[in-house]
This record gives C-alpha cells, sequence and structure tokens, in this order.
C-alpha cells in the first residue's frame, strides 16, 4: 500500500512539473516575442536605442532560459533561436533594413519551440 501512495505521489509531481515547466515556456516565449516586437516598432520609428535595448533584453531572456533548462532536447532549435538573436543584435547595430525580417524569423521560431513543447499526446508519446 505504502509503494502504491509513493508512486501516486511521484506521478502527481512529474505532471505537476510538466505543467509547471511548459507554463514558463510559454511564459518567456511570450516575453521573448514581446522584446523582438519592440524591436520591429522601435527600428521602423527609427528609435535605434530602444531597438537596441530591447534585442538585448530578448537575447537575455533567452539565455537566461537556456542557463535554467538544462534538459532541452531540441538542440538544434534552440541554437537557432540563439543566433537568430545574435544577429538581431548584430542587423540593429549595423543600422541594416533586414533587421524587420529577422525579427519574423526569430518570431517564428520562438513560436514553433513553444508550440513543440506543449502538451500533447503526440509529444507524450
Amino acid at each position: 500500500m505504502k509503494r502504491i501512495v509513493i508512486c501516486c505521489i511521484l506521478s502527481v509531481l512529474i505532471f505537476a512539473g510538466g505543467i509547471w515547466g511548459m507554463l514558463y515556456t510559454l511564459k518567456i516565449g511570450d516575453d521573448i516575442r514581446e522584446s523582438i516586437r519592440q524591436v520591429k516598432d522601435c527600428y521602423l520609428s527609427g528609435d535605434k536605442d530602444g531597438a537596441m535595448t530591447a534585442a538585448k533584453n530578448a537575447s537575455e531572456i533567452w539565455r537566461g532560459f537556456r542557463e535554467l533548462h538544462i534538459l532541452i532536447m531540441d538542440n538544434d532549435h534552440a541554437l537557432e533561436i540563439t543566433m537568430a538573436a545574435e544577429r538581431i543584435e548584430r542587423l540593429v547595430e549595423s543600422d541594416s533594413d533586414e533587421v524587420t525580417v529577422e525579427c519574423g524569423v526569430m518570431d517564428e521560431l520562438i513560436g514553433s519551440y513553444c508550440r513543440e513543447q506543449e502538451i500533447r499526446l503526440w509529444n507524450v508519446f
């Protein structure tokens, strides 16, 4: 009987941890996407300093997320997001018109990453 209770408690803890991880990932994804939108809006309005601040903020949020999540399974996708964040910073520094395109790419990468982390039947099995 004790084993069944312990197994049930462990199952609940694992399930709760998975849900917390998914919600945290979605929150971080929303924060990064908001920073990327700020980069695009600031750049289009001519505020290069604001765009650079928002780009650095998005990059820092992503770095913090990667440091906390040591068990990221999709390393290729995570690397693409990291490279896109760095490219956005460099494009804002060089005042390139490619900033808006790269912001769209990073927004799509973050959205795709968050969708992959959602709890769905095909993600579990």
